[in-house]
Formats: C-alpha cells, structure tokens, sequence
C-alpha cells in the first residue's frame, strides 16, 4: 500500500472512531434546546414529553427510552469492534448501520414529540456521527488502494 493510499486509509478509520466518539457524545449534549425537557436526559427527557400528553405511534415510554440510551451504546460497540476486527469487517459495518437506524429511529421519534424547532444539538450530533461511522466503513476499496474486498484489518487496530 502506496502513502496516499495509507493516508486515505487513516482517513476513513479516523472518520469512524469519530462516528463512534460523537456517538457516545450524543448523550451528554441536550436534545431538547428548550422549553420541557431542555435540561434532561435519558429517562426523565422521554418522560417528561410524555407526560405533556405527545406520543409516537409504536414507540411508548419505555421502548423510546432504549432506544436513546441505544444510540451512544452503539458508539461505545462501534470502538470495541474496530480494535477487534477492523474498520472494513462485516461486524463494524453491521454496528454502522444498526446505529445509522436507531438514530434515525430516535431523531425522528423526537421531531415528532418536540418539533423541529426545539431540537437541540443532541439529535445532530448523533446523526453527524452515524453518519461518519457509515462513511469510514464503507469507504471504496478503490479509493484506498486495496484490492482485496474481503475483511482488512485497520492500520490503527494493530496500535
């Protein structure tokens, strides 16, 4: 592997252990910006927007409430299957979707019971990292330089 092409490859693992850190990030920055619920997180934030009588179809309390602690749990997968297996493996790309899901599934489920204009850094912050994660791992083997399509271990797992 060529510099450029190993640059480009530290690039892309770069991007993915950022998806994960903003991932995990996600859950200390408010997702409500104002009004009720601006100052929680977690459990007592889902509750307290339901409690204002506003409810997601097929998400109660509850199943919202794993769903939010999912997305920064998904961040903390996302490291520990990058060390394990490397950036391009089946596992990583599996954890980029799941977590490119649940924050959809959860920035979605928050326009709905806050509305767009109250959302706080939260829901973007975590959609920017899902984002990375996915970025990172599907980056084109062409532009990196390998041929191999198969799984390639990370220059920084072996760190």
């Amino acid at each position: 592997m060529g510099e450029g092409a190993r640059r480009r490859a530290l690039i892309a693992d770069g991007c993915y252990l950022a998806g994960g850190a903003a991932l995990v990030a996600s859950a200390f920055v408010h997702w409500i910006a104002r009004g009720a619920g601006s100052g929680l997180r977690g459990h007592a934030l889902v509750d307290a927007l339901a409690a204002l009588g506003k409810h997601v179809p097929a998400l109660s309390a509850g199943r919202l409430t794993v769903l939010w602690y999912l997305v920064p749990v998904l961040g903390a997968v996302s490291w520990i299957s990058f060390g394990l297996l490397g950036r391009r493996s089946r596992s990583t790309r599996g954890v980029a979707i799941a977590a490119l899901v649940a924050v959809v599934a959860a920035d979605g489920a928050f326009w709905r019971l806050a509305g767009m204009a109250r959302l706080g850094w939260g829901p973007k912050v975590a959609l920017i990292g899902a984002l990375l994660l996915c970025t990172g791992a599907w980056i084109p083997d062409a532009w990196l330089g390998t041929t191999d399509s198969g799984r390639v271990r990370s220059h920084l797992a072996g760190l």
